[in-house]
Order: C-alpha cells, then structure tokens, then sequence
C-alpha cells in the first residue's frame, strides 16, 4: 500500500511538474507589454521560475536521485526558452536571463537543503 502511494505522489509530482513547464514554455512565448514595476523583474521573475521547477523536479525524481542532476536538464530548458523567444521576433533572447535561471535553481537547491537539515534535526523522515 505504501508502495502505492509513493508511486502515486511521484505520478502527481511528475504531472505537476510537467504541466508547469509546458504553462512556462507557453507564458515565456508571448508577447510583453514591456510595463515594468521595476527593473530587473524579468530576472526576478526567471529566478523564482526557476526555483519552483526545481522544487517540482525534486518531487518527481526517486529519493535516491542525486539533485544535481536536475541542473542539466532545467538549463537545457532554459536555453530552449530563450532560442525560441528570439525566433519570434517580438521577444529577446537574453544571456542574463540564463543566469537568473541558474541562481534560481541553486535558490530552490539550498530550499531543499535546509527543509533536508530542518528535517534532520526534528528526526522527520526525509524530503
């Protein structure tokens, strides 16, 4: 039964997670109005982006799955976002914007981390 329900939160996770980036993918394609509150909120907005895919990928990888290897592929996501945003003609495609998406994962890397520690020291089973 456990086995069961562990099965069934991964296929949550993964749903989730997969909804999350098509909905991403999907947002980052269309066009801007280019209003602001302030500047540098496209990079706010990439970092914690970037972030909450993380966390998702966390959900959806077995425990025993090493967290680094969800930068390689959230990158790769990245640098799709951004090619395709300068093939549209109305969007840029932005290097900075990949590093925003880089801190962004490393963000929801130390999130995990500290829920991890946190866990640790309540001795609650682990993330």
């Amino acid at each position: 039964m456990a086995g069961a329900r562990a099965m069934t939160n991964v296929t949550f996770w993964r749903g989730t997670l997969l909804f999350a980036l098509i909905a991403v993918l999907l947002l980052a394609l269309l066009p801007t109005g280019d209003k602001m509150v302030f500047s540098g909120q496209d990079k706010l907005v990439h970092g914690i982006t970037f972030a909450v895919l993380f966390l998702l990928s966390k959900q959806s990888l077995p425990t025993d799955v090493s967290l680094w290897l969800i930068y390689p592929g959230l990158m790769s996501y990245g640098v799709l976002m951004e090619v395709l945003q300068g093939l549209t003609g109305y969007r840029h495609m932005e290097g900075m914007d990949l590093l925003a998406d880089l801190l962004g994962l490393m963000v929801g890397h130390l999130i995990v981390l500290s829920i991890r520690k946190a866990q640790c020291k309540l001795q609650v089973p682990r993330l």
